[in-house]
């Protein structure tokens, strides 16, 4: 059975979902600037879920968000020179693009912010036709002394607000810890008509109309988002849609940790952001998914370009490995140790340490044993969202049959007789004829393709 960490219960629970349909909401970007290495992580290490459990029979409807209004996007459309609506179609773009670079699954639904402030308005009414939400000179508030489990999720007490910085000073609150709803419009915004006067809705509220809009009042069963939401956003994104409707709004409260850079957290402030783009240009989106594979994604993983560089290199020996091998769910011995990995709050990197281990006990296994492994592990990164796909490096059978044959070795496929090829070349190295060896390396670049002498019977399509 799976089993999920609840960032709500803070413990990890059995996901007995009792439909076939499991509905899912990741707190998509807010789309004031271009995708980092961060934005990817949430993305993909919530695609695994969405494929595994789609592996395990469950239909998923996945909807991820895209916040295209709020302070930020103001501010920096201001900055430069041109109004939200240009600079969140600008970045959106962006995203869209990295999401498939990284083969991500194409959500269900993928609402807008600015698409759904009907919903916000009717949600703000009902919160202040019970009492819950008031109205001041600066806005609408949610009134956090009217919700009993405020808190709960995030762990925090009121004391540590109060006596920290995090909520901003507001005057004319009830509560400084209350958190606004609709805010007035200023000079020169984007706005928007409402019961109160024109102006714009919260950051919070909008993630609630968006799942109310889309799923109705009975909720969803996994909210996904990295941990740093989980106060004030998620917080206050829970209290305001139980109060409104009175009863459990997400069974699942599930959080990614961050991307650290030398222990520090990725981040704007920090001046230490890596942008998404300059990484899937210098690898690839493969590349970057096994990355995160690599990882517990509930804890921080330190990035660096060296790591990619490791990831790069594991991965192209995987794909080396698997070679020509038909996708197939073949060895069920490797398929327990997936789904038993998997079931394990998605432990990716015990799932890879462990394929690893077996790899190596079967190494000396008769071929077609090691077939069965091959399509097998191919099958399952093929459901992980791993693209395994044959480079065209403008070679065709005729090209790869007419190199082979200057070293008599008869061309099958490219997997054999690389194989041949290596074992030939081996045999010079231990007769220390290195310089017939290094030509035979040089050789094989001209079609494309780069041994690699640190690994065991390595080699790779080149990347230029």
């Amino acid at each position: 059975m799976l089993k999920l960490y609840n960032t709500l219960t803070k413990s990890e629970e059995i996901a007995d979902f009792t439909s076939k349909e499991v509905k899912i909401y990741l707190c998509g970007p807010t789309v004031q600037s271009s995708p980092h290495i961060g934005h990817g992580r949430s993305a993909v290490v919530f695609d695994f879920l969405v494929r595994y459990l789609n592996y395990t029979g469950k239909e998923v409807v996945f909807a991820r968000n895209i916040t295209d209004i709020d302070d930020k996007i103001i501010e920096k459309s201001l900055e430069q020179g041109i109004t939200h609506n240009e600079l969140t179609t600008k970045v959106s773009k962006e995203f869209n693009e990295a999401y498939s670079a990284l083969n991500c699954k194409i959500p269900n639904h993928e609402p807008k912010a600015t698409e759904s402030i009907e919903k916000m308005i009717e949600l703000i009414k009902l919160l202040e036709e019970k009492e819950i939400a008031y109205q001041s000179s600066s806005g609408v508030y949610f009134d956090i002394s009217k919700y009993d489990n405020y808190l709960e999720l995030s762990g925090r007490s009121l004391e540590d607000l109060i006596s920290g910085t995090r909520v901003d000073l507001v005057e004319d609150k009830k509560n400084n810890e209350d958190f606004a709803l609709w805010k007035f419009a200023k000079e020169n915004e984007p706005s928007w008509k409402s019961p109160w006067g024109l102006g714009r809705p919260g950051w919070h509220i909008e993630c609630s109309a968006m799942i109310h809009g889309l799923f109705g009042d009975q909720g969803i069963d996994i909210h996904c988002g990295g941990n740093d939401l989980i106060f004030p956003h998620h917080e206050n994104e829970r209290a305001q849609s139980e109060a409104a409707f009175n009863k459990k709004f997400v069974n699942f409260w599930l959080h990614n940790g961050m991307v650290n850079l030398s222990g520090k957290k990725m981040s704007k402030s920090e001046g230490n952001i890596k942008l998404l783009s300059e990484y899937i240009n210098m690898f690839d989106g493969n590349t970057i998914r096994y990355f995160f594979l690599r990882a517990n994604y509930r804890k921080p993983q330190e990035f660096s370009e060296n790591l990619l560089h490791e990831s790069d290199k594991t991965f192209k020996n995987i794909i080396n490995y698997v070679g020509d091998a038909t996708s197939a769910p073949i060895d069920k011995h490797l398929l327990n140790i997936f789904e038993e990995s998997m079931n394990d709050d998605l432990n990716t990197p015990k799932f890879i340490g462990e394929m690893f281990d077996y790899m190596k006990i079967s190494e000396n296994k008769n071929k077609e044993k090691t077939l069965k492994i091959r399509s097998t592990i191919k099958y399952i990164f093929e459901t992980l969202g791993f693209v395994f796909t044959t480079k065209d490096k403008s070679q065709n059978d005729e090209i790869l049959k007419e190199f082979f044959i200057k070293y008599d070795i008869k061309f099958l496929n490219i997997d054999s007789s690389m194989s041949n090829y290596i074992a030939l070349r081996q045999e010079l190295r231990e007769k220390k004829e290195y310089e017939s060896a290094d030509n035979m390396r040089k050789d094989v670049e001209s079609i494309g393709i780069i041994i690699e002498d640190g690994i065991k019977s390595g080699w790779r399509w080149s990347d230029s």
